[in-house]
């Protein structure tokens, strides 16, 4: 194991949320969130931590910037969806580094992402980063299943954890199209809300 920052390290941290099956339902996200926790507060930053559910938590952490420019916030979620029925390649919760790809429910939709904020939010903070705004972190639980536990409880709950954000980094696919023989990568302004259908 490196003794270099686990933000020097993003797939590293990858391959540890992985491991933590927050398959949702039932979520179980504390675990995983508490281990976000953990990396936040031994860097010596403030975290809360705020849930509907004791084993649905979701972390806010801040880093305050000069004030100058409305906040940032960093948003993504630790849940994921099951793995029942599906056949896997590799053990989908072993988070394996495979030809140069880890393997694993959640290394897309969206532990990666969490894992490449959680690494941008503790390098600003090792390197004193000087922003115009804060930069405020939000890993939530729920996303999956509609967010009565994360974003939805978030925002009609603790409004004011997000006061003055205008723009926000949220999810996104990690893929890029190939259109014309140039790569795209695409960017997403609005999403859909969930839709869940049973065919008989």
């Amino acid at each position: 194991m490196s003794d270099s920052p686990i933000y020097e390290r993003p797939a590293a941290l990858l391959q540890q949320l992985i491991r933590f099956d927050t398959t949702n339902p039932p979520g179980n996200e504390a675990a995983c969130v508490g281990y976000i926790d953990g990396l936040l507060r031994q860097a010596g930053i403030e975290t809360t931590l705020l849930a509907l559910d004791p084993n649905r938590p979701n972390l806010i952490a801040r880093l305050p910037g000069r004030g100058e420019a409305p906040p940032l916030l960093l948003q993504g979620h630790v849940d994921v969806v099951t793995t029942a029925g599906q056949v896997w390649q590799q053990p989908p919760f072993a988070a394996n580094l495979v030809d140069g790809y880890i393997w694993g429910r959640g290394a897309v939709d969206m532990k990666g992402g969490v894992a490449m904020m959680v690494s941008a939010f503790l390098r600003a903070a090792a390197e004193n980063l000087d922003t115009a705004g804060d930069l405020i972190l939000a890993i939530v639980s729920d996303e999956e299943s509609g967010g009565i536990y994360g974003a939805k409880f978030l925002a009609q709950q603790h409004p004011e954890q997000f006061a003055g954000v205008q723009y926000a980094i949220g999810e996104f696919g990690g893929f890029t199209m190939y259109v014309g023989g140039q790569r795209f990568y695409p960017i997403m302004v609005t999403e859909k809300q969930i839709c869940s259908l049973k065919a008989t």
